[in-house]
Protein backbone atom coordinates (compact mmCIF):
# COMPACT_ATOMS: atom_id res chain seq x y z
CA UNK A 1 0.00 0.00 0.00
CA UNK A 2 1.04 3.11 -0.70
CA UNK A 3 0.43 5.79 2.08
CA UNK A 4 0.12 10.09 1.93
CA UNK A 5 0.46 12.23 4.66
CA UNK A 6 -1.14 15.03 3.68
CA UNK A 7 -0.94 18.60 5.52
CA UNK A 8 -4.61 20.35 4.56
CA UNK A 9 -3.55 23.35 6.03
CA UNK A 10 -4.85 25.73 8.95
CA UNK A 11 -8.71 24.69 8.45
CA UNK A 12 -9.62 27.08 5.29
CA UNK A 13 -10.87 24.83 1.96
CA UNK A 14 -8.91 27.05 -0.28
CA UNK A 15 -5.84 26.87 1.25
CA UNK A 16 -5.63 22.94 0.63
CA UNK A 17 -2.77 22.83 -2.19
CA UNK A 18 -3.04 21.68 -5.49
CA UNK A 19 -1.28 18.43 -5.19
CA UNK A 20 -3.26 17.43 -1.80
CA UNK A 21 -6.40 18.51 -3.69
CA UNK A 22 -5.32 15.85 -6.83
CA UNK A 23 -4.19 13.57 -4.49
CA UNK A 24 -7.64 12.81 -2.20
CA UNK A 25 -9.56 13.58 -5.52
CA UNK A 26 -8.17 9.67 -6.50
CA UNK A 27 -6.82 7.89 -3.20
CA UNK A 28 -8.46 4.89 -1.78
CA UNK A 29 -9.18 5.68 1.89
CA UNK A 30 -8.58 8.78 3.92
CA UNK A 31 -7.81 8.33 7.50
CA UNK A 32 -8.61 11.61 9.31
CA UNK A 33 -7.67 11.16 13.35
CA UNK A 34 -10.10 13.04 15.74
CA UNK A 35 -9.79 13.90 19.23
CA UNK A 36 -12.82 12.36 21.21
CA UNK A 37 -15.87 10.22 20.14
CA UNK A 38 -17.93 13.44 20.56
CA UNK A 39 -16.21 15.07 17.70
CA UNK A 40 -15.46 15.45 14.43
CA UNK A 41 -12.21 15.40 12.84
CA UNK A 42 -11.29 19.30 11.84
CA UNK A 43 -8.99 18.06 9.36
CA UNK A 44 -12.11 16.41 7.77
CA UNK A 45 -14.03 18.56 7.62
CA UNK A 46 -11.92 21.12 5.83
CA UNK A 47 -11.73 18.71 2.68
CA UNK A 48 -15.50 17.22 3.20
CA UNK A 49 -16.43 19.41 0.09
CA UNK A 50 -13.39 17.59 -1.63
CA UNK A 51 -14.56 14.03 -1.43
CA UNK A 52 -18.13 14.94 -1.01
CA UNK A 53 -18.54 13.18 -4.25
CA UNK A 54 -16.17 10.21 -4.30
CA UNK A 55 -16.61 6.84 -3.24
CA UNK A 56 -14.19 6.48 -1.01
CA UNK A 57 -13.54 4.82 2.59
CA UNK A 58 -13.18 7.41 5.16
CA UNK A 59 -12.10 6.18 8.81
CA UNK A 60 -11.95 9.15 11.65
CA UNK A 61 -9.93 6.72 14.61
CA UNK A 62 -9.55 8.53 17.81
CA UNK A 63 -6.54 9.72 18.94
CA UNK A 64 -6.83 11.65 22.56
CA UNK A 65 -4.92 14.15 23.47
CA UNK A 66 -2.79 12.65 26.56
CA UNK A 67 0.22 11.69 27.63
CA UNK A 68 -1.00 8.58 28.79
CA UNK A 69 1.09 6.20 27.34
CA UNK A 70 -0.82 3.18 27.82
CA UNK A 71 -3.96 4.90 26.78
CA UNK A 72 -2.39 5.86 23.43
CA UNK A 73 -1.01 2.71 22.76
CA UNK A 74 -4.60 0.99 23.06
CA UNK A 75 -6.10 3.75 20.96
CA UNK A 76 -3.45 3.38 18.53
CA UNK A 77 -3.99 -0.52 18.52
CA UNK A 78 -7.76 -0.32 18.18
CA UNK A 79 -7.06 2.73 15.03
CA UNK A 80 -5.05 -0.06 13.34
CA UNK A 81 -7.67 -2.41 13.56
CA UNK A 82 -9.96 -0.46 12.27
CA UNK A 83 -8.48 1.28 9.24
CA UNK A 84 -7.42 -2.77 8.27
CA UNK A 85 -10.78 -3.87 8.32
CA UNK A 86 -12.19 -0.57 5.98
CA UNK A 87 -9.40 -0.78 4.13
CA UNK A 88 -8.96 -4.31 3.43
CA UNK A 89 -7.54 -4.72 -0.14
CA UNK A 90 -6.91 -1.16 -0.81
CA UNK A 91 -3.75 0.17 -2.41
CA UNK A 92 -3.54 3.99 -1.62
CA UNK A 93 -4.29 5.72 1.72
CA UNK A 94 -4.17 8.93 2.76
CA UNK A 95 -3.90 10.58 6.51
CA UNK A 96 -4.93 13.89 6.20
CA UNK A 97 -3.55 16.33 9.31
CA UNK A 98 -4.46 20.08 9.99
CA UNK A 99 -1.34 22.29 9.35
CA UNK A 100 1.86 20.27 8.14
CA UNK A 101 2.54 16.52 8.83
CA UNK A 102 5.99 17.28 9.61
CA UNK A 103 4.97 19.84 12.19
CA UNK A 104 4.09 18.70 15.54
CA UNK A 105 1.73 15.80 13.97
CA UNK A 106 0.93 12.23 14.62
CA UNK A 107 1.32 11.19 10.90
CA UNK A 108 4.78 9.94 11.67
CA UNK A 109 3.58 7.58 14.79
CA UNK A 110 0.74 6.84 12.58
CA UNK A 111 3.41 5.33 10.18
CA UNK A 112 5.36 3.35 12.82
CA UNK A 113 1.95 1.57 13.83
CA UNK A 114 1.55 0.73 10.11
CA UNK A 115 4.85 0.32 8.73
CA UNK A 116 4.42 -3.47 8.01
CA UNK A 117 2.10 -2.57 5.65
CA UNK A 118 3.19 0.24 3.98
CA UNK A 119 5.27 0.10 1.00
CA UNK A 120 5.47 3.43 -0.79
CA UNK A 121 4.86 6.85 1.46
CA UNK A 122 4.66 10.35 0.31
CA UNK A 123 4.71 13.46 2.44
CA UNK A 124 2.62 16.66 0.97
CA UNK A 125 3.38 19.85 2.95
CA UNK A 126 0.10 22.12 4.02
CA UNK A 127 -0.03 25.68 5.37
CA UNK A 128 0.82 25.97 9.19
CA UNK A 129 -1.46 28.11 11.81
CA UNK A 130 0.96 30.44 12.04
CA UNK A 131 1.75 31.27 8.53
CA UNK A 132 -1.67 31.81 7.97
CA UNK A 133 -1.93 34.05 10.88
CA UNK A 134 0.77 36.16 9.82
CA UNK A 135 -0.86 36.28 6.06
CA UNK A 136 -4.11 37.16 7.65
CA UNK A 137 -2.76 39.73 10.00
CA UNK A 138 -0.92 41.12 6.93
CA UNK A 139 2.70 40.86 9.95
CA UNK A 140 5.89 39.81 8.90
CA UNK A 141 6.83 36.85 10.89
CA UNK A 142 10.68 37.37 10.25
CA UNK A 143 12.81 39.56 8.25
CA UNK A 144 16.42 39.87 7.28
CA UNK A 145 18.30 37.98 9.53
CA UNK A 146 16.19 38.10 12.82
CA UNK A 147 15.43 34.19 14.39
CA UNK A 148 12.07 32.65 14.71
CA UNK A 149 11.43 29.67 17.10
CA UNK A 150 8.50 27.54 17.82
CA UNK A 151 7.70 27.14 21.46
CA UNK A 152 5.15 24.01 22.37
CA UNK A 153 5.44 24.19 25.89
CA UNK A 154 6.67 27.44 27.57
CA UNK A 155 8.17 24.94 30.79
CA UNK A 156 9.76 22.51 28.42
CA UNK A 157 13.57 22.26 28.56
CA UNK A 158 15.12 24.83 27.04
CA UNK A 159 12.31 27.43 26.64
CA UNK A 160 13.72 30.22 28.44
CA UNK A 161 16.95 30.33 26.81
CA UNK A 162 15.19 30.22 23.66
CA UNK A 163 12.74 32.56 24.27
CA UNK A 164 15.92 35.25 25.16
CA UNK A 165 17.93 34.14 21.86
CA UNK A 166 14.84 34.62 19.50
CA UNK A 167 13.05 37.76 17.54
CA UNK A 168 10.21 36.46 16.80
CA UNK A 169 8.10 33.59 19.04
CA UNK A 170 5.14 30.91 18.18
CA UNK A 171 3.44 29.39 20.96
CA UNK A 172 1.69 26.69 19.75
CA UNK A 173 -1.57 26.13 22.13
CA UNK A 174 -0.26 28.36 24.54
CA UNK A 175 -0.75 27.87 28.21
CA UNK A 176 0.50 29.25 31.29
CA UNK A 177 0.19 32.53 29.46
CA UNK A 178 0.80 34.07 33.37
CA UNK A 179 4.29 32.86 32.92
CA UNK A 180 4.47 34.05 29.08
CA UNK A 181 3.26 37.57 30.49
CA UNK A 182 6.21 37.65 33.26
CA UNK A 183 8.90 36.91 30.48
CA UNK A 184 7.19 39.31 27.66
CA UNK A 185 4.03 41.08 29.09
CA UNK A 186 5.32 44.49 27.62
CA UNK A 187 6.08 42.91 23.92
CA UNK A 188 3.60 42.95 20.90
CA UNK A 189 1.57 39.71 20.26
CA UNK A 190 -1.01 38.48 18.02
CA UNK A 191 -3.09 35.65 19.43
CA UNK A 192 -5.06 33.40 16.21
CA UNK A 193 -7.82 31.34 17.59
CA UNK A 194 -9.03 28.61 14.98
CA UNK A 195 -7.36 30.91 11.84
CA UNK A 196 -8.74 29.38 8.43
CA UNK A 197 -12.07 28.52 10.44
CA UNK A 198 -15.20 30.75 9.91
CA UNK A 199 -15.17 31.89 13.37
CA UNK A 200 -11.39 32.58 13.56
CA UNK A 201 -10.97 35.35 15.71
CA UNK A 202 -7.77 37.29 15.77
CA UNK A 203 -6.56 39.90 18.34
CA UNK A 204 -3.48 41.64 18.87
CA UNK A 205 -1.77 44.08 21.76
CA UNK A 206 0.75 43.68 24.60
CA UNK A 207 1.13 40.28 25.89
CA UNK A 208 0.03 41.19 29.55
CA UNK A 209 -3.11 42.40 27.45
CA UNK A 210 -4.36 39.40 25.98
CA UNK A 211 -6.47 36.60 27.80
CA UNK A 212 -5.43 33.12 27.78
CA UNK A 213 -7.14 31.41 25.08
CA UNK A 214 -10.39 28.61 25.47
CA UNK A 215 -9.29 26.39 22.49
CA UNK A 216 -6.37 24.55 21.66
CA UNK A 217 -6.52 26.17 17.91
CA UNK A 218 -4.66 28.74 19.02
CA UNK A 219 -1.03 30.48 18.16
CA UNK A 220 0.38 33.00 20.54
CA UNK A 221 2.51 35.30 18.12
CA UNK A 222 5.22 37.70 19.78
CA UNK A 223 7.56 39.76 17.83
CA UNK A 224 10.33 41.42 20.31
CA UNK A 225 11.32 44.81 20.54
CA UNK A 226 8.79 45.86 17.17
CA UNK A 227 8.41 49.99 17.71
CA UNK A 228 5.16 49.51 15.47
CA UNK A 229 1.98 47.96 16.94
CA UNK A 230 0.64 45.19 15.25
CA UNK A 231 -2.92 46.08 13.36
CA UNK A 232 -5.60 46.29 15.69
CA UNK A 233 -7.84 42.96 15.44
CA UNK A 234 -10.43 42.00 17.24
CA UNK A 235 -12.27 39.39 14.97
CA UNK A 236 -12.25 38.41 11.71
Amino acid sequence: MKLYGIGVGPGDPELLTLKAYKILKGVDVIVAPRSSEEKRSRALHTVEEVIKERDCIVVEPVFPMTKDRAKLKLYWKKAREEVLAKGNGCETAAFITLGDPSMYSTFYRFLEVFNDRVEEVEVIPGVTSFSACTSTAQVPLVEGTEIVSIIPDVKAKNAMRVIESSDSLIFLKPKDLDKIEGILGNEKAILCVKVGFDDQELLSGKVSEIEEPGHYLSTLIVKKGRGKEPRDYTRL
